[in-house]
């Protein structure tokens, strides 16, 4: 019962955050469709970067293991690696405040994959949460661009 407690903690969390962060880039993306010229490369990088991001809140530490958390956090750290070098200078202090909220949740993993309990899982989902807050936040002000 104590091992299923922070699975559920994290899935609950996972399917708030995952609720949340879907819907920011269907409008993302109905945009950059309707726009003849091209869209810039940040919008691509940053549906890629919400699409990691929705993949990191799905994984079930319990239930999935240590490595598919980190695994997950990789991909993460990649779209953000995209998103940092197609953003520019226009959205320098958003990209600024993304790259603050990974290294939280980088951090929280870290802290669960040495050591898993319920406290350790709990904080990769309280850092996840924010994460995806922010970055569908940055999801909608790209948009306009797009």
């Amino acid at each position: 019962m104590t091992r299923f407690l922070p699975a559920l903690l994290v899935t609950g969390v996972v399917a708030v955050t995952a609720g949340c962060t879907s819907s920011s880039y269907s409008s993302s993306s109905a945009s950059a469709a309707s726009d003849t010229s091209g869209p810039p490369a940040v919008c691509s990088s940053i549906e890629a970067l919400q699409t990691s991001v929705d993949d990191l809140t799905k994984v079930q530490v319990v239930q999935d293991g240590t490595a598919a958390l980190s695994d997950a956090v990789a991909s993460v750290k990649t779209a953000l690696q995209d998103v940092a070098g197609d953003a520019g200078d226009q959205y320098a202090s958003q990209v600024d405040g993304l790259q603050t909220a990974f290294q939280a949740v980088q951090s929280a993993a870290s802290g669960a994959v040495e050591s898993p309990s319920a406290a350790t899982i709990s904080a990769v989902g309280t850092s996840v949460s924010a994460l995806a807050g922010d970055v569908r936040s940055f999801g909608d002000d790209v948009a306009s661009t797009c």
